[in-house]
């Protein structure tokens, strides 16, 4: 290892709480039980729900729960993952920082382990805010009577695409 820090190059842990959302709409080799077909895709558009929705969720480890995506798999989603890691360094106003240095972090690799560690975590943060908000709409929505179609999942894939994710005030 050259010691150069990179973002998605080892396999990535969501425990407590969160795995067991993860396990709500993801199940492994049923696709046709799951809202995703792998885990990575799943870790992949949750922060940017999260950011989107300006939600972020703390480790919840209440619960028992691991679920784990396979360093494989991140790499093969290497490209999205670090545009949308860049995105979330650029766009997140949660840590008080000016315009210019939101830039500066969005777009300079870390320098060292601390500054890494704070960015993944930050990630993070917007990886379970998302999960939840995934959860809330995919798994916990109750059809209602404006629905087109009678079953759940169904149903709720389609609220999906309907709602636009504007944040809550």
């Amino acid at each position: 290892m050259s010691g150069k820090l990179e973002y998605f190059h080892k396999e990535i842990l969501i425990i407590g709480k969160h795995s067991r959302l993860v396990d709500n709409m993801w199940e492994q080799n049923q696709i046709q039980k799951s809202y995703f077909k792998r885990i990575v895709d799943l870790y992949t558009i949750a922060p940017v729900i999260g950011l989107r929705t300006k939600r972020v969720a703390q480790i919840d480890t209440q619960e028992e729960g691991k679920r784990t995506v396979p360093v494989q798999q991140m790499l093969g989603k290497i490209e999205d993952l670090n545009l949308i890691m860049r995105t979330v360094l650029l766009l997140d106003e949660t840590s008080g920082l000016t315009k210019e240095q939101r830039i500066d972090r969005a777009f300079r690799e870390p320098t060292n382990k601390e500054e890494f560690d704070a960015n993944m975590e930050l990630f993070n943060l917007y990886v379970r805010g998302g999960i939840e908000v995934l959860h809330e709409l995919l798994v916990q929505r109750a059809l209602s009577m404006d629905d087109e179609f009678t079953d759940v999942r169904i149903g709720n894939i389609i609220a999906l695409f309907d709602n636009p994710l504007v944040p809550e005030v």
